[in-house]
């Protein structure tokens, strides 16, 4: 009697899985936790299992970068894993334990992480460093990365930031919000903003700069008339804009979005920014984002905005977020999206340039997690928005801020 295939097959199957193959669901894994706990089951996992540990490396207080250079940095048999980083994050305390030695420290990572793509920097001061490091011999080995962004640091002067970003030849991604240093007098402004004869990022293509009203005003036009003339040749395709519009910055905000919005295909944008803004010069655009927190008159302004888009490959719109009338604390009042003008929208939308449009998506704040209550604003803005409706490309997403 012959024995069974099933039996035959089992007698075949390798005593245990190939290592290919638990590498490869390794590499699937991303809490930290059970990484460490896959390199405690057998040798076999230990190479796959830290390689994954360390392809991103977040830092989040002078502690734990202790711990990194003591026990990886300074370890022969554990650094061999850091050439697997892909990612880096810094994000100082409120103690500053980090900013201490912010430059020190990335000098001790220099050439330690050859793959590093992304760079991303919270909250450091880099005022108090002692003793001082010169940018460009702090980043000479970090020139793979091709994403930064930094959020909320301080820096001695202007010329740090420069020097900071134009040692990066190529970023391809670029993110800035907030970034403070001690202004200068008006007459010494062009010594610090004169930016390099050439294109200093020619890969970028996604820009984001984000300051508001609590920010230095001088900070933010000194970064914003630099970066004007330095993206040279850069052709960005996505621009991320929040920059208020008063006084002397709107007249360079107007500029800067002059001088990049040709290529740009996807544009996300405060709505009292936007309403200053030369859209119309925008050609290329296919993406249009509008946020509108704090925002009066949200419909009327809305429609002013798209007034001036003149692009004829728009794609897609959202609106975030978009109000109710219960999110609004109206309780009594019966449960309607916020104003009564939303049915501009709807016209507006029917005429040229927005033949083209695939999707309009209204992230609405509802105030609560009913489907009862989703399906009555589904309803009315079906109501609302009839033609929009009959075109079948609007949609509402129901979430939170």
């Amino acid at each position: 009697m012959s024995e069974p295939a099933s039996s035959r097959d089992l007698k075949t199957m390798p005593p245990h899985i190939p290592p290919e193959i638990t590498d490869a669901i390794i590499s699937a894994v991303d809490d930290p936790h059970t990484l460490t706990r896959c390199a405690l089951v057998c040798r076999d996992w230990l190479p796959a299992s830290r390689a994954n540990l360390f392809k991103d490396i977040r830092i989040t207080n002078g502690r734990g970068y202790a711990l990194l250079v003591e026990r990886v940095l300074r370890s022969e048999h554990m650094s061999q894993y850091l050439t697997s980083a892909r990612s880096l994050c810094i994000t100082d305390d409120r103690e500053h334990s980090l900013s201490s030695g912010g430059r020190l420290s990335l000098v001790e990572l220099a050439g330690k992480l050859p793959g590093l793509r992304e760079l991303h920097v919270t909250s450091m001061d880099w005022i108090q460093q002692r003793p001082p490091v010169r940018w460009p011999l702090l980043l000479a080995h970090f020139g793979t990365i091709t994403s930064l962004t930094l959020h909320s640091c301080r820096f001695a002067s202007f010329t740090d930031v420069r020097r900071l970003l134009t040692v990066l030849p190529r970023l391809s991604s670029l993110a800035i919000w907030r970034l403070r240093w001690p202004t200068v007098p008006q007459q010494l402004m062009h010594l610090h903003t004169a930016p390099r004869p050439r294109a200093c990022w020619p890969e970028l293509h996604a820009l984001r700069i984000d300051y508001d009203d609590e920010d230095p005003p001088q900070c933010t036009e000194t970064l914003l008339r630099w970066i004007t003339v330095a993206l040279g040749g850069s052709a960005v395709r996505e621009l991320s804009f929040g920059i208020p519009p008063t006084g002397s910055l709107r007249e360079i905000a107007v500029a800067f979005v002059g001088r990049v919005g040709r290529s740009v295909t996807s544009l996300t944008v405060y709505l009292q920014v936007a309403d200053h803004l030369p859209l119309s010069g925008l050609v290329a655009l296919e993406h249009l984002s509008l946020k509108s927190y704090g925002y009066q008159g949200y419909w009327r302004g809305v429609a002013s905005v798209l007034k001036n888009v003149s692009s004829k490959t728009m794609r897609s719109i959202m609106l975030n977020p978009v109000y109710t009338s219960k999110y609004r604390g109206d309780v009594e009042a019966p449960l309607y999206l916020d104003d009564d003008t939303i049915e501009e929208f709807d016209r507006i939308l029917s005429r040229e340039p927005f033949g083209t449009l695939e999707e309009v998506v209204f992230h609405v704040l509802a105030g609560s997690e009913d489907r009862e209550e989703e399906e009555l604003l589904r309803a009315h803005a079906r109501r609302c928005l009839p033609k929009l409706h009959e075109r079948k490309i609007f949609c509402l997403e129901f979430g939170e801020l």
